[in-house]
């Protein structure tokens, strides 16, 4: 059976203060613009060329006594503001207990949705791990003279090499047959007992919702977002 899917909306999300601390508020701030930038692509093996085909802008206000920030939220097409839309985000209680403020923006016939506030962070990261698997592979192959690679040490008392600690399961680098999961490199700590450094703790995110209909046909976008400060 084949299936066909239709693009119907495109999702943009942009993450804000990360590691932001369990139980406290953070806000937007109100000297800043948030925006996400929309390029319309003919073919997906085109070289990115940055141009602003669409714009959405947000804009905070200064924090309500409850919690919240009043949001304003600007689509703009090739520069022109084509609708905005005043909303609110969503206070920490409020999301924590799971009262979501889904804003909807009518907008040349079509509805533009958006979140804005805090969530728990969704990525796990094994951040001593990585940086120790770096400085491995650095020295594996850039170290030594000439910048030639050292060679991956072998015993506990070796010099001039490069070295790399058994896994948080007490896997060497390379265990070999004796490996009990058989796949004999061991570059990173596995899931069982990796530590995750944004356990716990939450960011501030911004989620937008935008009807294929408002971005002018095509099937292939370039995305990016930016943050700027007024000076």
């Amino acid at each position: 059976m084949t299936k066909h899917i239709i693009l119907l909306a495109l999702s943009l999300v942009m993450y804000l203060n990360p590691r932001s601390l369990p139980g406290r508020q953070y806000f937007l701030s109100t000297n800043a613009r948030y925006e996400f930038h929309v390029t319309k692509v003919t073919n997906r093996t085109d070289a990115p060329m940055p141009k602003d085909d669409i714009v959405l802008r947000f804009e905070a206000s200064a924090p309500q006594a409850t919690g919240d920030q009043f949001i304003t939220m600007t689509m703009l097409k090739n520069g022109a503001v084509a609708g905005t839309h005043i909303g609110k985000s969503t206070a920490f209680e409020a999301s924590k207990a799971g009262t979501i403020v889904n804003n909807a923006a009518s907008i040349e016939g079509a509805t533009v949705t958006y979140f804005v506030g805090q969530r728990s962070d969704s990525f796990f990261f094994d951040v001593n791990r990585f940086f120790q698997v770096r400085a491995f592979l650095a020295a594996r192959f850039f170290g030594g003279p000439g910048g030639a690679g050292l060679p991956s040490c072998t015993t506990a008392g070796q010099t001039e090499c490069a070295r790399l600690a058994p896994n948080c399961n007490g896997d060497a680098f390379l265990q070999g047959a004796t490996d009990p999961d058989a796949d004999k490199v061991n570059l990173f700590n596995p899931p069982s007992c990796a530590p995750d450094f944004t356990k716990n703790l939450n960011v501030t995110a911004i989620v937008v919702n935008v009807p294929k209909s408002l971005l002018g046909g095509g099937n292939i976008y370039d995305t990016w977002s930016t943050i700027s400060v007024l000076q």
